[in-house]
């Protein structure tokens, strides 16, 4: 019982890391960008990648002055050896974003001519997979508070006449306060992570109820 226990518990931890994984954009370069000749020669961008683990749905963006550069998605052969024929993908439009689709390697380079050889290119690793993120519910917007002047006036009854008490009908509950804020809409959007965390957690209550 208490090994089961703890197979469920360790899978919980592991499932509710793995939801929690968002995609991310990369400025490929940092403030370098993307450029020729970058500072520290051909193993500037292999450097910069390395301080990264990528995921699948995470973004690369190539920033450059259009007309200036352009970024070429290239087989590895190609890359090694600075072929910039045969592209897989061109873009000549700075910033240029790319997302990663897929797992496995990914090879990019400059199409303008002597760029590449001066370290212009770019060979990355794609593991696992990152999530969307979610976007966020729309903010609930205050109503706006009424001045004195555009309060109504109590017109005062005519001579002889009773007033009428108010009637209930149809008025709400509990009148709202100038100046309230009204209630978010109803289905409202949930992050993903906390969706996939609750539907674990039943799952769990669920498994060990057998017992």
């Amino acid at each position: 019982m208490m090994a089961q226990l703890r197979n469920v518990t360790i899978l919980m931890i592991v499932f509710v890391a793995a939801v929690s994984t968002e995609a991310k954009d990369y400025t490929v370069g940092g403030t370098t960008g993307w450029t020729s000749f970058p500072p520290g020669g051909a193993s500037f961008y292999s450097k910069w990648a390395s301080n990264f683990t990528f995921k699948v749905n995470d973004t690369l963006v190539f920033n450059f002055e259009s007309g200036s550069h352009a970024v070429a998605e290239v087989t590895k052969a190609n890359h090694d050896k600075c072929e910039v024929k045969n592209n897989i993908k061109v873009l000549n439009t700075g910033p240029a974003k790319i997302t990663l689709d897929h797992t496995g390697e990914f090879y990019f380079t400059c199409t303008f001519s002597g760029h590449c050889s001066s370290g212009q290119k770019l060979s990355i690793k794609v593991s696992g997979t990152s999530f969307p993120v979610p976007a966020p519910a729309p903010a609930p917007t205050p109503k706006p508070k009424r001045t004195p002047a555009e309060a109504p006036s109590a017109s005062a009854p005519a001579s002889g006449s009773v007033p009428s008490s108010p009637s209930n009908e149809g008025s709400p509950s509990s009148p709202t306060q100038p100046g309230a804020i009204a209630p978010p809409p109803q289905g409202s959007a949930t992050p993903l992570s906390a969706t996939f965390s609750l539907l674990l957690v039943t799952i769990a209550i669920n498994f060990l109820s057998q017992f």
